[in-house]
Parts: C-alpha cells; structure tokens; sequence
C-alpha cells in the first residue's frame, strides 16, 4: 500500500509545479508597426506608436522542458551505471576464480599432505635417499613428530 500514496504524492506534486508555471505566464501582447515588423512584449504598445493593426493580447502556451535534454543526461546516467554494474561483474568472476584456483590448490596440497601421512603410518622404515646414493634411515622420534606436524597441517588447512 504505500506504493500507492507514493504515486499519489508525486502525481500532486507534478500538478502543482505544472500550475506554479502556469500562473507565473506574464501577458503578452502582438503588433505591428508602420514599416510591417511584428512585435511580441510583456507590455502593450505604446499610445503614440503608430501601428498597422491594433494590438492584440496573445496567451503563452507553457510547456515543460524538453525532456530530450533529459533523457540525454539520464541516458548517459544509466550508461555509467551500466559500465560500473558490468566492472563488478568482471571483478566478482575474476574474485570467484581466482578463489576457485586457492581451493584446487589448497585441495592438492591437502590431498599430497594425507598421502604423505598414510606413507609415514603405515611403513616401519622411512629413508631418504642421498645424492651420492646411499639411504639415511628416519629415527622413529622424528617420525612420529612429522606424523604429528602432518595431523595438524591438516586440522588446519583441510576440510
């Protein structure tokens, strides 16, 4: 419902500035001088002009202003509205896939993290291997500590 009084105010509001002008229109009055020019003014001619025909009372038609100035303005209004509305979209996509390329990123880690856990978990002996070949073999201490480093990296980055 207040849509209605809504409508109801601007419809009288839009009459009343439409009668405001109205009543504001001064007089105006048309004639003719002796050499054939036609005249328009607020005030009638004067007494001792001499004028072709008498003058005569002309009403001015009033008429809102031209709406094309304002649909040029409203138009260029929408048109930035519509670039700036387009910009955020551009924006939210690049947002949502560069927040699509974390999470398959962060699922990887997630995903070479567990492996690597269930590696540690279920063999008895880890090894590395050395860069002149041979193997060092991981105490069990260090072991169960990286076991322990990968559960938590994985409470808190993984689902």
């Amino acid at each position: 419902m207040p849509h209605v009084a809504i409508e109801r105010a601007l419809i009288a509001a839009a009459c009343l500035a439409v009668a405001a002008g109205v009543a504001q229109a001064q007089a105006m009055y048309k004639w003719v001088d002796e050499k054939g020019t036609t005249h328009f003014s607020e005030s009638p001619p004067p007494e001792d002009a001499k004028t072709k025909t008498k003058a005569t009372k002309v009403e001015p038609k009033v008429t809102p202003p031209s709406s094309s100035s304002a649909y040029k303005d409203n138009s260029e209004a929408w048109r930035g509205k519509d670039a700036e509305f387009r910009k955020r979209q551009l924006e939210r996509k690049q947002q949502d896939s560069a927040s699509s390329e974390d999470k398959a990123k962060r699922a990887h880690e997630c995903d070479r993290v567990r492996t690597r856990l269930a590696n540690y978990e279920n063999s008895h002996r880890i090894y590395r291997d050395n860069p002149d070949g041979t193997r060092t073999y991981m105490e069990d201490a260090e072991r169960n500590a990286e076991i322990s480093r990968m559960r938590d990296q994985i409470k808190q980055g993984c689902d």
